[in-house]
Parts: structure tokens; C-alpha cells; sequence
């Protein structure tokens, strides 16, 4: 509905509105966690059956071979290898997930002197 039409709503329709509105953002709250809720179990689960292997004490990338490890840690994996190979967006996911992304805020709080000159010309 138009902003202009809204106007011309009565308060009982506004309410109901207002009503139908809250239980259609409950309900898309709803799906979102469901749906978080889903990935996490997801990326948790082991890519192989039986045990899973300690990622820690994994030393090298020939080591992983053959290990049975969660998919959110192949994932990683995977993103990290193609970092590697030049993919510059994976290295840029890989730095700022690992807590390093660079400042995009500008620092404007210098305090350079402006000198202003001609102040006769000014005056008249």
C-alpha cells in the first residue's frame, strides 16, 4: 500500500496491519534460525564415518590426506588452498576471518595549520 493510501487507513486497520506484520517478521525470525540452526549442525558433522580427527595436531597439508575431519574445517580448507593459487577473494576472506582486515576508516584527525594569506585584500 501506498504511503498516501496508509493515510486514509482507520486506526482498527492500522492495528490489524501492524498485527499481520508482526507475525510475518515472528515467523521470517523463525526460518533464520531454523536455518542457522541447520548450517551449524552441517558444518559440524564429519565428511566420513568413525572418528573424527584431532585438526590440531594435523602439521602439514600432506597430513590432512585421508583425514576424517568436520566440513566447516574443509571448508576452510579448501578457501585456504585456493588462497594459495592466487585467488585473491580467498585470500581476503582468509585475512579477515582471521582478524586481520585493514582499517577502511580514514584518519582526518591531523592537525595540519592553514594559513591564509591576502588578509588586506580582504578588508575593503
Amino acid at each position: 500500500m501506498a504511503r498516501r493510501e496508509f493515510s486514509k487507513v482507520t486506526p482498527e486497520q492500522r492495528a490489524e496491519y501492524g498485527k499481520k506484520g508482526g507475525i510475518a517478521s515472528g515467523e521470517a525470525r523463525r526460518r533464520k534460525k531454523q536455518m542457522k540452526e541447520t548450517i551449524d549442525i552441517l558444518l559440524s558433522m564429519a565428511l566420513k564415518s568413525g572418528k573424527f580427527a584431532d585438526i590440531e595436531s594435523i602439521k602439514s597439508f600432506a597430513d590432512l590426506k585421508g583425514k576424517n575431519i568436520n566440513t566447516q574445517e574443509a571448508m576452510i580448507i579448501s578457501i585456504l588452498q585456493r588462497a594459495m593459487r592466487g585467488d585473491v577473494k580467498a585470500a581476503e576472506w582468509i585475512r579477515d576471518t582471521a582478524g586481520q582486515k585493514p582499517d577502511n576508516k580514514l584518519n582526518v584527525d591531523c592537525a595540519i595549520p592553514v594559513v591564509i594569506s591576502g588578509g588586506d585584500e580582504l578588508e575593503e
